[in-house]
């Protein structure tokens, strides 16, 4: 089969990125091919005043993209286009392409961006979702993408425009959805069930459950170094800790939390000197404030058998049972964030209890192997119903 995978990177790395370029080694190692259109957003630093003034326009519907991917499309014959992120530089004028030329299209719902013009459900650190069911341009006079109301209009013009014009409805065979909690939201909203499917992101894991990886005595965070990651919170404990918290990645907080007490600032890491952080930790620590997509750090570290404490929303709620494969806090306390904590440390059953059920829940829904069943049985059934049709 080939597949054609259409991604737009953002300035800032993050986990999207990561799933992308995973999910095109799973699809090469099982003998499929890939190929791929891309853009990344640093391309926007070369534009021109012009064609910055350009972007509010063709971010919902880009003329350079559906005449790029139709001459792919043409010359490649892909059998299935599987897109990722398609905002700002591609455009919804992709799915557009694929429907000219016959082609199924698969979206990833990596966040909430069909719903919420900044795709988090998230204002002023709070999870919001008064645009859900309604329209986006509700979002405009609060300003919540990039803290501008021309901006955010944009964006919100964007979303209803292809709303309107029944893109979302009609040009996408299928999307993907990493949680029952994520795929509930965009039933809500109106996308209708029967194209909404549920398939986990996954890590690649070569740790044995009878030979996990001795721990150390720290607590870890994994992620932006943001206010809505939840990182005040890690400062506000920080000082009782009977362990100290090892911070990993950049952010805005970055010079907020130099210097505060039994707190180590790693910065920026490798992915592999990451997870041997993670595989060492005594806990992960993962005290977000929004909904999440599916937090790879919290799979990466069920697959290292590293217990998980997390905040009890959305992502986090599905993926986390309380007490049987990691531990919920009211996102927001201190008090109650400090008691998992402190359970965690001084009830050595229960924290082996929950590695283990963590590690199990990996190897059954988040392995690559698992993930690949998923992946390419929607894929077969797409394209059993274009020959049908």
């Amino acid at each position: 089969m080939k597949i054609l995978q259409a991604h737009n990177y953002y300035q800032l790395a993050g986990g999207e990125d990561i799933v992308v370029e995973n999910e095109k080694k799973l699809l090469l190692e099982n003998g499929h091919e890939v190929i791929r259109y891309l853009k990344h957003n640093n391309e926007i630093n070369e534009f021109s005043l012009k064609n910055k003034l350009k972007l509010f326009d063709s971010m919902t519907w880009s003329q350079k993209t559906f005449d790029e991917v139709r001459k792919v499309l043409i010359k490649e014959k892909p059998d299935i286009c599987h897109v990722h992120n398609f905002f700002p530089l591609i455009s919804p004028s992709i799915y557009d392409a694929c429907k000219k030329e016959n082609i199924p299209v698969v979206q990833t719902l990596h966040n909430f961006r069909l719903i919420c013009t900044n795709g988090m459900l998230l204002r002023n650190g709070k999870v919001c979702e008064d645009c859900l069911g309604k329209s986006a341009f509700n979002s405009t006079g609060k300003k919540c993408y990039r803290n501008s109301h021309t901006q955010t209009f944009a964006v919100a013009n964007m979303i209803e425009k292809n709303k309107k014009n029944r893109v979302w409805s009609k040009n996408v065979d299928a999307y993907l959805c990493f949680t029952e909690f994520a795929k509930q939201k965009f039933i809500a909203h109106g996308i209708k069930e029967s194209k909404l499917f549920i398939k986990p992101n996954f890590v690649e894991c070569t740790i044995h459950e009878v030979n996990p990886t001795p721990k150390k005595d720290y607590l870890i965070y994994v992620g932006r170094l943001d206010s809505y990651k939840g990182v005040p919170l890690i400062k506000e404990i920080a000082a009782s800790l009977p362990l100290p918290v090892k911070l990993v990645g950049e952010g805005e907080l970055m010079e907020e939390m130099k210097g505060v007490s039994n707190v180590d600032l790693l910065g920026k890491q490798s992915h592999k000197s990451t997870m041997r952080l993670i595989s060492e930790a005594t806990a992960l620590l993962f005290p977000s404030s929004c909904y999440e997509g599916m937090p790879m750090t919290i799979l990466e570290a069920f697959a290292h058998q590293t217990p998980v404490i997390a905040s009890n929303l959305g992502a986090m709620q599905s993926l986390i049972k309380h007490q049987h494969n990691g531990l919920l806090f009211t996102q927001g306390s201190s008090i109650e964030l400090l008691s998992c904590i402190n359970l965690l440390l001084t009830n050595k059953e229960l924290s082996s209890e929950i590695t283990r059920n963590a590690f199990k829940d990996f190897q059954e829904k988040y392995s690559k192997e698992e993930n690949y069943q998923t992946l390419i049985k929607l894929y077969d059934s797409l394209l059993s119903s274009k020959l049908t049709n």
